[in-house]
């Protein structure tokens, strides 16, 4: 295998932060973006999980969650000291902390409002101020520091910010208003204006086994 491969879906939050990583970490990976309705033999024959984003590396190891594709970013870069400045060793274990509120906490609640109509019985209201409990935590940090701590980015940005978007897409679609305080809405800016952030959300046909090769980033 010559490339290391991502297979990605565009919109996905998980994919969004690996990708984010590679772009930062100016790692170059093979992309199949998939239909997650129409999942491809290849993939499921390489996921146990059945969820994306999974890497394959060159020596056919299967990387199967986002956070670990994101340390693996960051220990293959050639960019210098790229590890201190995005996961410096005496945050880590605050970094943890918020990442897995956010995948455990924030996102149980995220989904249940943004799709309250596939879940049996389920108070969107409830989940919806739910989850606004988070984002107001999250602004009271970015409100003392530009990112979440600091004056510098880290894994923890990369791994949050993309949620926070799909929460406000989804307060948008339902016309809410005030979802988001000024401190957290100027910190996702910061990414969604980002020049690489057209990179990241470059739309790739769907790979199938008989397209042509697609790389990430695609310039």
């Amino acid at each position: 295998m010559k490339n290391d491969i991502l297979y990605s879906f565009r919109r996905c939050p998980y994919a969004i932060r690996a990708r984010w990583a590679l772009l930062i970490c100016e790692i170059r990976v093979e992309i199949r973006e998939i239909d997650l309705k129409n999942k491809p033999l290849d993939f499921l024959n390489n996921s146990k999980t059945k969820t994306v984003p999974i890497l394959i590396k060159k020596n056919s190891e299967v990387i199967e969650e986002s956070l670990e594709i994101i340390l693996w970013a960051l220990s293959e870069s050639k960019k210098e000291n790229i590890k201190l400045i995005y996961f410096p060793e005496n945050k880590k274990e605050d970094i943890f902390k918020i990442i897995n509120e956010n995948d455990n906490g924030f996102k149980y609640h995220l989904d249940r409002f943004k799709y309250s109509t596939r879940y049996e019985n389920c108070d969107e209201e409830f989940h919806f101020t739910n989850a606004i409990k988070f984002i107001k935590r999250w602004n009271e940090l970015l409100a003392e520091n530009k990112f979440l701590f600091g004056d510098s980015p880290t894994i923890a940005d990369w791994s949050i910010w993309p949620f926070v978007r799909q929460f406000r897409i989804a307060c948008e679609s339902q016309k809410r208003t005030n979802y988001l305080e000024s401190s957290i809405k100027n910190w996702l800016d910061s990414f969604e204006k980002n020049r690489k952030f057209k990179s990241l959300m470059y739309k790739y046909e769907l790979w199938d086994p008989y397209s042509r090769k697609n790389y990430f980033p695609c310039n």
